[in-house]
């Protein structure tokens, strides 16, 4: 399952995603994964998060990105959750242009039973119908 935390730039999702996360964790039984593209959240996260700093591994395209947590989950079946923040500025593209990677992680989900949750820059009303869909 993919869920959005979505809003205007500056309104807060990147807290809602590392508090999401943090509190996930506490009770998880498995491993909960939160990319970034920086290691700036390193501190704000609960230490059975693991950070991934998405700056290191050259991701620069939407493939790249589905192809990356693959194979995380090919080395560890124990990863439970998933948390995007920022995919948009990693990838230097709008929104609307993440219909692949959203397809992506929809098959991802559906075949390894790991839940994703990912931020989206935007009101809802200019999100694109393959985001809005996700929105709880």
């Amino acid at each position: 399952m993919i869920q959005v935390i979505y809003g205007a730039k500056g309104t807060g999702k990147t807290k809602q995603i590392v508090d999401h996360a943090n509190d996930f964790a506490k009770s998880a039984k498995g491993v909960v994964v939160y990319i970034d593209r920086s290691n700036h959240r390193l501190h704000d996260l609960h230490r059975n998060v693991r950070l991934v700093d998405a700056s290191h591994y050259d991701l620069s395209t939407q493939h790249d990105i589905l192809s990356f947590i693959k194979g995380m989950l090919a080395a560890n079946y124990d990863i439970e959750q998933i948390y995007i923040d920022g995919i948009s500025r990693l990838l230097n593209c709008n929104v609307s242009e993440l219909q692949e990677l959203y397809n992506g992680l929809e098959q991802i989900c559906k075949e390894h039973g790991v839940n994703v949750v990912i931020t989206a820059s935007g009101a809802k009303e200019d999100l694109p119908e393959f985001i809005t869909k996700h929105i709880a």
